[in-house]
């Protein structure tokens, strides 16, 4: 699974942001580090969503935050409208960061407390200094309108007299009033209640096609980041998994990480269903993940990262890392032995040469 390469970037001039070979460390004492995120590759269209899933602890929130410099990635290159934010500090990085928004998981703690609504909504109007007074207002008043909040209603309480769905409204007139081009989503739905999952699910899908948004939707909710994106990345303890469009993704995951993730939102018991019916059915008995703990990403595995839970793990797995490849339109895995896809080189040549890839191959449909 968990590899490195860039065969999932597309055309680098087409693409709003490109994010190549990113790493993020955090320093541990005794000259240890977390290998939060390492060597990721990704991009995004002007207009589309990229989904990026996986349980905790896998890198995808570090991720999206790395994007927009926070914190500041320890190698790699985020590409935004041309530019290397990795290379701006300072001002440059300042003034660029206007085009880059984020809306957090916890509403509640994002939101100043003892601030009312009019300020916590017209404050990055306020520091940039754009407009009077009252016209910072009308466009507060406007852009709350748009998610289906009254300004004369609300604009005087402060973030505590709301419920939280109604602060990740708050939370999302803020991050669109600098008229952004790119928006990160980190776990925007995960914290509400289901019925009002679905009512901020429509509300972001509906803004981005009011002001032209570009999302990173950054979610452990399969079926959430299926209704929301074009393309999904899954990642696996810092690492790419598996990159597809969500179509594509949802009813053949090649990757059997992926499938496991399937397996876990549905439930063994059901199939896996989409426009052109039943694609593959779950067997629990091949399916099913190895009871092992989680890998430490102080120490990860050598290797492909995942290998200690797959089921289809071979000698391979842990002596070279997989790096990701194309197995269908728009479909890349890093895998050695893909579901229903061929084997990767390094596997066919350890076939070929005898060393016991084939029974591998057998369970991954090679």
């Amino acid at each position: 699974m968990a590899g490195s390469g860039v065969a999932q970037l597309r055309e680098p001039s087409a693409a709003l942001i490109r994010v190549e070979d990113l790493v993020v460390d955090f320093p541990l004492p005794g000259r240890r580090k977390v290998h939060a995120v390492s060597g990721v590759s990704f991009d995004v269209y002007p207009g589309e969503t990229l989904g990026l899933v996986g349980e905790s602890g896998c890198g995808k929130s570090t991720t999206g935050r790395a994007v927009l410099q926070l914190p500041r990635p320890t190698s790699g290159k985020v590409i935004f409208d041309q530019v290397d934010l990795t290379k701006l500090g300072g001002e440059e990085l300042r003034q660029k960061r206007t085009e880059l928004q984020v809306i957090f998981q916890d509403p509640i703690s994002s939101l100043y407390p003892r601030r009312t609504v009019s300020d916590l909504v017209t404050e990055p109007l306020s520091i940039w200094g754009i407009g009077t007074r009252s016209e910072r207002e009308d466009r507060a008043r406007a852009m709350l309108a748009e998610v289906n909040m009254d300004y004369d209603a609300v604009g005087w309480r402060r973030p505590y007299e709301f419920s939280i769905g109604q602060c990740q409204r708050i939370s999302i007139a803020r991050a669109l009033m600098l008229n952004p081009r790119l928006v990160v989503c980190d776990e925007p739905v995960s914290a509400l209640d289901v019925s009002v999952q679905a009512q901020i699910i429509n509300l972001l899908q509906d803004m981005k096609r009011r002001h032209g948004l570009t999302l990173v939707f950054i979610s452990h909710d399969l079926s959430v980041v299926k209704n929301v994106s074009d393309r999904v990345m899954v990642m696996f303890l810092g690492k790419v998994c598996e990159v597809a469009s969500a179509d594509r993704l949802y009813t053949e995951p090649a990757h059997p990480y992926t499938r496991a993730l399937m397996l876990a939102s549905i439930g063994a018991s059901k199939a896996l269903v989409g426009g052109g019916g039943v694609k593959m059915m779950p067997n629990p008995e091949t399916d099913a993940e190895k009871q092992t703990e989680m890998p430490s990403s102080i120490t990860p595995p050598s290797g492909c990262r995942y290998r200690t839970r797959c089921p289809h793990a071979e000698k391979i797995c842990a002596e070279v890392e997989p790096v990701t490849r194309r197995v269908g339109d728009d479909h890349y895995v890093a895998c050695h032995f893909p579901i229903g896809a061929p084997l990767s080189e390094d596997a066919r040549q350890l076939a070929a040469d005898g060393g016991g890839a084939g029974s591998a191959a057998g369970r991954a449909g090679g």
